[in-house]
């Protein structure tokens, strides 16, 4: 039994030492065997490399071609393609040519805003006494009768309307009192050392048109004056009155100049501050000092409010007067027709008072007359048949 088992374990011994023989034969012929793929692929390598960039090379020219054409002869089908592979909905888009590798879609068309049209004859330039001025509709901004529009003018009192813009800025607590400053000669509507509040000056300076009340209501805000001056100069290019230039806030210095042109753009932004459109629309007001025991009645100095100069206008939105020796008679002012029409009127250096409401009247009526407004009823009369 012993010896049996000593058999059987050799050959156990043999069998196992086979198989292990034959694995390791196997391995040996895998290994041979990749081998020589790796010596066949090796040798393999250029020659794909060699396909492959010949493959890319050909596709690369045969795509440039196609794209070339495409963008110099055809576009608008590149673009849509490009449209339809990225899913996007091409329909009822225009398209234009490709620009710098960008695809460019023309905006959509925008309305032309049809213009008051001239259909008569307006009264000659040199009828008027005015060096300066014109006649906008405020609705579409065309310039609808000019004189030296663009020319500039030394403007006075106008001046007192940025004033007013910066004045608000600074939030003044319209209740707070001050002291008048400035001399006698500058006008007679308050005198130095009377004392009002902040909304009895303001109202002063823009329906009385006071110069001792702008001054007044500057320096009770301990602003220096250079200082408000340069922010009433850097609000004017803000508004685009690029030929406005002020040197000081009332208007009696002659160098404080601008154009008809930019004076439209100046009142337009006036009136759309509730607080000066208000002010502007007073036709009186009343001060009462009590340092002096006085009282003081002062009217509105645009005649064309008040009714002393005569007009057919319906509506009044606004205006401010100056004058200055250098600057002579000068009105801005917008008026309203019936229909809805609005004019800003700019009048500069008229030969009088009263002519610079005249001839501001006179030209605003004429425009009206002389043009047709788009929206204006065309009333067509039916044929009347028996």
């Amino acid at each position: 039994m012993v010896e049996l088992v000593r058999v059987g374990k050799r050959k156990g011994n043999f069998f196992e030492s086979a198989e292990i023989t034959k694995n390791k034969q196997r391995e040996r012929n895998y290994h041979y065997y990749f081998m020589d793929i790796r010596n066949i692929f090796q040798k393999k390598i250029p020659l794909i490399r060699n396909f492959f960039f010949v493959f890319a090379l050909v596709g690369l020219l045969v795509g440039g071609f196609f794209f070339t054409y495409f963008h110099y002869t055809k576009p608008e089908q590149l673009t849509k393609l490009l449209f339809k592979v990225a899913n996007i909905n091409v329909e009822g888009l225009v398209f234009d040519r490709l620009v710098g590798g960008d695809i460019m879609i023309a905006p959509p068309a925008q309305a032309v805003p049809e213009l008051p049209e001239l259909i008569g004859e307006l009264p000659a330039p040199e009828l008027f006494t005015a060096e300066r001025m014109l006649v906008k509709d405020k609705e579409t901004g065309t310039i609808l009768y000019g004189k030296k529009e663009y020319e500039q003018w030394p403007i006075a009192s106008i001046t007192k309307l940025m004033s007013a813009l910066v004045l608000l800025e600074y939030s003044p607590t319209w209740s707070s009192s001050t002291v008048v400053i400035g001399e006698d000669w500058l006008d007679v509507h308050m005198y130095k050392g009377d004392t009002y509040t902040f909304e009895q000056i303001w109202n002063a300076a823009l329906i009385a048109s006071s110069n001792k009340a702008v001054k007044t209501f500057v320096h009770a805000l301990d602003i220096p004056e250079e200082v408000f001056v340069a922010r009433m100069n850097e609000k004017a290019k803000e508004l685009g009155m690029t030929d406005t230039v002020f040197f000081e806030t009332s208007g009696l210095d002659q160098r404080n100049v601008s154009t008809a042109s930019d004076i439209v753009l100046l009142l337009q932004a006036a009136l759309e501050e509730e607080k000066i459109q208000k002010t502007l629309l007073t036709r009186e007001y009343r001060l009462y000092s009590k340092e002096r025991k006085k009282g003081h009645h002062m009217w509105n100095t645009n005649w064309l409010l008040l009714g002393w100069i005569p007009n057919t206008f319906p509506k009044i939105n606004g205006g401010k007067t100056g004058f200055i020796e250098a600057a002579q008679y000068n009105l801005v002012i917008e008026i309203e027709d019936e229909k809805g029409r609005v004019l800003d009127v700019v009048i500069l250096g008229a030969e009088s008072n009263e002519s610079r409401f005249t001839e501001a009247r006179d030209v605003a009526e004429a425009v009206l007359k002389q043009y047709r407004w788009p929206k204006d009823e065309i009333v067509v009369e039916d044929e009347i048949t028996d």
